[in-house]
């Protein structure tokens, strides 16, 4: 038997709020190496604190860089968080034969399930309705913070994708 396999990884792109984060962290280093400019006792200290603010600023906002890498093997969905491309986890595992449903965001069944009491995780790099889908499903991953809830998955699958997964579920793959 033939297993079908395919991947896709996609870049999140920044948004407003991490653009902040970052104008903020640098702020703080500069107001760090000002402080150490300042005070006397400091600046014997002051090229490791201009060093290591700067490698601190660095390594949290390179943090900030993420990818999401969709991998279905048969009925299967994994999306991994890469962060960085220092660390990579798995942060959903789903079955599409044990799925409610999986549909477009742009669908009355997307607006019908956002308004449920139920964890959202975005792993969609964009917030295009168009492009993206959502799978209401329980997350099998073994170190999420969700294992065994059900939750509400946003991701952006490859043309193939859907396709694949809808031979394995097709009452609940909903394609326009």
């Amino acid at each position: 038997m033939d297993v079908a396999f395919m991947e896709k990884l996609v870049r999140k792109q920044k948004e407003s709020m991490d653009y902040f984060k970052i104008t903020g962290i640098i702020l703080g280093v500069v107001a760090i190496i000002f402080i150490g400019l300042s005070v006397q006792f400091l600046t014997a200290f002051l090229p490791i604190l201009i060093v290591g603010s700067i490698w601190g600023a660095w390594w949290v906002i390179t943090g900030m860089n993420r990818e999401y890498e969709y991998s279905v093997t048969d009925n299967f969905i994994d999306i991994d968080c890469i962060v960085a491309r220092r660390r990579r986890s798995r942060a959903f595992s789903g079955d599409v034969k044990e799925c409610e449903i999986c549909a477009r965001v742009n669908s009355d069944s997307y607006r019908e399930y956002s308004k449920r009491t139920i964890k959202v995780l975005n792993f969609a790099p964009t917030q295009d309705p168009k492009k993206n889908y959502f799978i209401v499903t329980k997350n099998n991953a073994k170190k999420a913070k969700t294992k065994g809830e059900v939750v509400l998955v946003i991701f952006e699958p490859d043309d193939r994708m859907i396709p694949s997964l809808r031979k394995y579920g097709p009452s609940k793959i909903k394609v326009d």
